[in-house]
């Protein structure tokens, strides 16, 4: 069900519904001319406004807009909104719309898109998708990841239920797909954390896994599958694939389970592959240019060779000497990612590792710049930033609610360092979140086996398990940047940073 808060401002426009019933002519006309004239004005205004489309926005995680450098609990916060249930995915832009997914119920059988204005925080309006798969509301497995897309006719979002549905900008579902009831159950014990990539008439969704992995385009009018492209047996991996245009051709590039791949857009033809790599299951690729950049980290019960790990962090140019193809430009030097994806960005590419510490790698040859520590790692993608006077700055914000404000160069160079929320804040999200986890506990009769890894940590204290990996809220999970304002997700809230 939809909850749909613009209808009663519409409602109010129309005037007092005594005079409507003395003239029914005119408030049949009313009725039906006006939404029409709403929506055509505010389709238009849209179009006119600078938008963050999907995870990373265009895939660059790079932006104009005039953000500030400092901040504080106290100072700088335009607004802070509540989301029902809990998330990971991070936030998408449109127009003076902000539109991010949550999920609840022990099986999360209730998935959930929200609506918020981007300058009061005020939430317009939340639809229900109803999940065609129930996958366990467990703290350590995907709990609303994957990143929507949105453009001009609305919303695309994807769940671990395997569901991508499309529905307008009031929240009126179009169409659903059901990914895992058509192509079978997904063996990953994590669950489905990549998120969408799209063009003008497809979305894109990636499955790796241990079972027949895939990656599917899906027509964004009626939600048909255009083509699905056979991957194999894979290895379980939740990156997200990106598109850009090179040669006038628009590709879909993954990397994943130990390959980097490109794809036809419009075809799902298979162009190239890069194997052998390692580490490549959480961090996306980055594009910049005609250069691709990679992602990976050392993994619990997967990749640990470091010098390998290290390699597949690599620079990627894309060629076409009379048909599409690659060549690697460098491996970095001992700097690797973990769960964010890297920036390229100002001539320089940026890691941050699972320790948190921050690596700059030169964007032509890959030399190692500096290495620093930043306090955490993160778990959102850092964000390069071009003012409206042309000076730049990297956006690092740390799982734990930390912003680091670097300017670009070849020392570590740090204009601020932004406390996003203060202590009593930090207990009442711990506790808020605790007590959805308990709501959304599964019987242990009913609960499934625990499988790979998580065979291993089946049976510990959620209490040793959430030191052991510093699972304890809030956790921030996603940002996106539009206009003069900095929108960062953790699980149960969204925060607006603002002049």
């Amino acid at each position: 069900m939809a909850i749909h808060t613009s209808h009663v401002a519409t409602a109010a426009l129309l005037g007092d519904p005594l005079d409507a019933a003395r003239t029914p002519g005119h408030w049949l006309r009313a009725r039906v001319v006006l939404p029409i004239v709403l929506q055509l004005g505010f389709l238009s205004t849209l179009a006119a406004q600078p938008s963050w489309t999907a995870f990373r926005g265009d895939g660059s995680s790079t932006a104009v807009a005039d953000l500030p450098e400092t901040w504080s609990p106290e100072q700088g916060i335009a607004w802070r909104a509540e989301i029902p249930g809990y998330g990971q995915s991070s936030p998408v832009i449109w127009g003076d719309r902000v539109y991010l997914t949550s999920s609840d119920g022990p099986w999360q059988q209730d998935c959930q898109v929200h609506a918020f204005d981007l300058h009061s925080g005020r939430k317009l309006w939340t639809t229900q998708v109803a999940a065609t798969t129930k996958f366990e509301n467990y703290f350590r497995n995907s709990r609303a990841a994957p990143t929507c897309c949105v453009d001009a006719r609305g919303v695309y979002s994807f769940f671990a239920s395997g569901d991508v549905t499309a529905m307008d900008h009031e929240g009126e579902i179009r169409w659903s797909t059901p990914l895992i009831q058509t192509y079978g159950e997904v063996e990953n014990e994590r669950g489905i954390a990549s998120s969408l990539a799209q063009t003008d008439d497809h979305v894109f969704a990636l499955v790796d896994h241990h079972g027949p992995s895939y990656l599917v385009a899906i027509d964004k009018s009626d939600g048909t599958v255009a083509w699905k492209a056979d991957r194999g047996q894979r290895v379980p991996s939740w990156s997200s694939p990106v598109v850009t245009r090179f040669h006038g051709r628009s590709l879909v590039i993954t990397s994943s389970a130990d390959t980097v791949d490109a794809y036809d857009a419009a075809t799902g033809e298979a162009l190239w592959q890069i194997d052998a790599l390692q580490g490549n299951h959480i961090p996306s690729a980055t594009v910049s240019g005609t250069r691709i950049y990679t992602g990976s980290t050392t993994m619990y019960g997967g990749a640990t060779d470091a010098d390998a790990v290290a390699g597949s962090n690599c620079c990627i140019e894309l060629t076409d000497d009379g048909q599409p193809g690659y060549r690697v430009r460098w491996g970095a030097d001992r700097a690797n990612s973990y769960y964010s994806t890297p920036l390229a960005f100002a001539g320089y590419v940026y890691y941050v590792n699972k320790a948190g510490v921050l690596y700059c790698v030169d964007q032509d040859t890959g030399e190692r710049l500096f290495a620093k520590r930043i306090g955490n790692p993160c778990w959102a993608s850092a964000v390069g930033v071009t003012d409206s006077a042309g000076e730049q700055r990297v956006y690092f914000v740390t799982k734990n609610g930390f912003t680091i404000v670097l300017r670009p160069g070849d020392q570590y160079d740090q204009v601020a360092r932004n406390q996003l929320y203060d202590a009593r804040a930090m207990l009442a999200a711990r506790e808020s979140a605790a007590k959805q986890r308990r709501a959304n506990t599964v019987p242990a009769d009913e609960a499934p086996p625990k499988k790979g890894p998580e065979q291993v940590l089946a049976g510990m204290p959620e209490r040793q398990l959430h030191q052991m990996f510093s699972y304890g809220d809030p956790l921030v999970y996603g940002i996106a940047v539009a206009q003069d304002r900095l929108l960062i997700r953790t699980g149960q809230h969204l925060y607006c940073v603002s002049q």
